[in-house]
């Protein structure tokens, strides 16, 4: 054990009627919010005596932590790499670390246990909203410090800047790296033309395009595949790059105006989060929201109670039911039919129990790695036989589960007399038990159709240097709200087979890809200067047939489930404690069981440690939301009000209003022309090759 960590501690806490503007119906302010004081959570990792004098030996809690304490609990801990009975002690190191890293207060009591305290926002009354982001981003760049320094990074930002031949085109990424210098003089000759002239002359300079990066398609000025392109770029951000499960589609920006077509921005439309209290209130999926949405006249009665009853028959046609319930039953269902549907569901779920525990024995005797159980269908392949893999124990289980819920719905609604009476059925249905469940189960379905094919999450928006000194990024934002990035999803996407929709109903079920709505997350929790008051008016453009807006929808003060604080190392470590577990569970990694298995799996390494795990994954940042239709009736459409097949407006529309918006001003600024011929290859290679002290390494000359 090295003795200088020895003597270190870990103290320390460095259609219808417009929707009114509140908070589930419209936007809310995004101004600076007051948080309130995190509290310490508190755990003691089960150790044996043993290992608390390894873990003793490696920690003093005593003093003060030294620079570079992270690191060196992070050296320690792949000494444990090959040693099996110190895995937990690795983890525990590893875990530390990051936190420590993050400005997490971590301290020790008389019993050997640790309490954490996340640092949220609430760092004293004097701390500005930028000292907030900076401290924020500093804690970030330490992932991303490490990610650059590892050899292989290293191998692939050299090579990409490497200006050699590729399918047939000399080229390297710099060449997409606009010069500042010259752009910057440029602008400064439009500034000094008659303001009439202006705008044609900037379209001259400024054509941005949308490039949508796809497997096998290469860049046509540099040869390079346009996924490397795009992740190159995405190096440059303040985060780590870390690919996500899901749906991703990278898109760049580009400026057709400029030789090679430089890049101006970045961006990744993914996979939503199934569950955002923020978004599902404002869009109207949540019983209280729908609720205040009806009363304040957005819906009338009959229009709400037909687009209930049509999302819950939709809902029960696709699922497989011929195996548990009858006709009859479907048409008018009883609370008896209900009952023995999830007793069904409880029966099937022991069964699968049994047949994991039975499967990981069985596994564990042939004396190798223990395989995870996987389903008959793991992919769509031509004559996949959906009948039968909807027999499979999981989705008989998740098909008895959710037919008892839709035909209590569907029995609640028949006595409500919602098709006949929809007034009165909705004024009884949100005041009683009975009705908010079956609202909430039908809501949820609205929920889970949207988010399938209509809504996506953008997980990366920005500009890149030289265009970020010209509010590109509030461009990059417009874009993609385009109808060509919603063809390009539809393209993408559109007409392929879900794999677990199909197992549901047993047989092919295609989703559409219509994107209707986007949203993000404010990385900061304080605001953000490129969604904050991004609108353009359809009064002040020609060519906008509804105004343009992102806003913010929703705050969560007190943060959210992530692993984004967790390092990639700490959530390998984290997995193999969780595979150590003797638990049959550890062998289940199924699509279509539920939570991720990356996420689920550091749960129950969390657990194996002693941790609770929402102790450390709920990161206590606070958030801003914020959202984006991008077709007029959007948020209606997705609860069926509205049917949601307008345009949305054209990358040149947008990319005209932005000129005129904001590009036209920013030109006129002294100050941002000179920020600007300071930006360019140079500045983007600096970024990506700062050793450790700082001092900037650049690789050999791309030429």
């Amino acid at each position: 054990m090295p003795s200088s960590l020895a003597a270190r501690n870990l103290r320390y806490g460095a259609g219808p009627p417009a929707r009114p503007q509140s908070v589930s119906g419209g936007w809310v302010s995004a101004s600076k919010p007051t948080f309130e004081p995190t509290r310490s959570r508190a755990f003691s990792p089960f150790l044996a005596p043993s290992e608390h004098q390894r873990l003793q030996q490696v920690i003093d809690f005593t003093g003060t932590p030294a620079p570079g304490f992270a690191d060196e609990l992070r050296a320690l801990a792949r000494r444990f790499v090959d040693d099996g009975d110190s895995l937990k002690l690795r983890a525990i190191c590893l875990l530390l670390a990051d936190l420590f890293e993050q400005g997490w207060s971590v301290s020790t009591g008389n019993d050997g246990g640790f309490r954490f305290q996340p640092p949220g926002l609430a760092r004293g009354a004097a701390e500005t909203v930028e000292d907030i982001k900076v401290r924020v981003r500093l804690t970030m760049q330490a992932a991303r410090s490490r990610q650059l320094a590892e050899p292989s990074v290293r191998a692939f930002l050299e090579r990409t800047e490497k200006r050699r031949i590729r399918h047939g085109i000399k080229g390297a990424v710099i060449d997409l790296i606009d010069d500042g210098a010259a752009l910057a003089s440029e602008l400064t000759k439009i500034s000094d033309l008659p303001f009439e002239d202006q705008d044609a002359a900037l379209a001259g300079l400024v054509d941005p395009v949308i490039e949508v990066c796809e497997a096998g398609r290469h860049c046509a000025d540099t040869g390079l595949p346009l996924i490397d392109i795009w992740r190159y770029f995405r190096h440059t951000w303040a985060h780590e790059y870390r690919s996500i499960p899901g749906r991703q589609m990278l898109v760049l920006i580009r400026n057709a105006a400029r030789p090679n077509r430089p890049i101006m921005g970045i961006a990744m439309l993914a996979s939503p989060v199934m569950r955002l209290t923020a978004r599902d209130q404002w869009i109207g999926w949540l019983p209280e929201s729908a609720k205040q949405l009806y009363e304040q006249g957005c819906w009338t009665a009959t229009a709400f109670a037909q687009a209930l009853w049509n999302r819950l028959q939709a809902s029960i046609d696709e699922i497989r039911w011929d195996d548990l319930a009858s006709r009859a039953e479907i048409r008018s269902p009883s609370e008896a039919v209900v009952f023995r549907l999830e007793q069904r569901a409880a029966g099937a779920a022991a069964a699968r129990e049994a047949e994991l525990k039975v499967h990981f024995e069985t596994e564990r005797g042939l004396g190798d790695a223990v395989r995870p159980h996987r389903g008959k269908v793991r992919s769509v392949t031509t004559g996949a036989d959906w009948l039968d893999a909807s027999n499979d124990l999981l989705f008989v289980r998740k098909r008895a589960e959710g037919l008892a819920k839709l035909l209590f719905a569907k029995h609640v609604f028949q006595a409500a007399k919602l098709k006949r009476a929809p007034a009165q059925a909705l004024k009884s249905l949100f005041e009683s038990r009975d009705g908010k469940r079956a609202l909430d189960t039908v809501l949820a379905e609205f929920r889970k159709a949207g988010l399938s094919s209509e809504v996506a999450d953008v997980s990366i928006c920005g500009a890149v240097h030289p265009y970020n000194e010209l509010l590109s990024g509030k461009l990059v934002a417009l874009l993609l709200a385009s109808q060509e990035v919603r063809d390009a999803y539809a393209h993408r996407y559109g007409g392929q087979i879900s794999i677990i929709a199909s197992q549901m109903a047993g047989r092919p079920i295609v989703k559409s890809a219509n994107l209707k709505l986007i949203t993000t997350t404010s990385l900061y929790g304080v605001g953000s200067s490129q969604y904050n008051r991004l609108v353009l008016r359809a009064a002040d453009h020609d060519g906008l047939h509804h105004d343009l807006r992102w806003g913010a929808i929703g705050k969560s003060l007190t943060g959210g489930f992530g692993t984004l604080h967790l390092g990639q190392e700490t959530a390998q470590a984290l997995r193999a404690m969780a595979f150590e577990r003797h638990d049959a569970r550890r062998v289940n990694n199924r699509f279509g069981e539920g939570t991720s298995p990356r996420l689920r799996q550091i749960r129950e390494g969390l657990d194996a440690l002693g941790i609770k795990s929402d102790s450390i994954l709920h990161h206590a940042t606070p958030r801003i939301f914020y959202g984006c239709e991008l077709v007029a009736g959007a948020r209606d459409a997705l609860l069926g009000l509205d049917s949601g097949d307008g345009a949305a407006p054209s990358v040149a529309v947008i990319a005209k209003a932005w000129r005129k918006r904001w590009l036209t001003k920013r030109i006129r600024r002294e100050e941002t022309r000179m920020a600007l011929a300071r930006l360019g290859p140079v500045s983007v290679r600096a970024s990506l090759h700062a050793d450790p002290d700082g001092q900037f390494r650049l690789p050999i000359d791309p030429a």
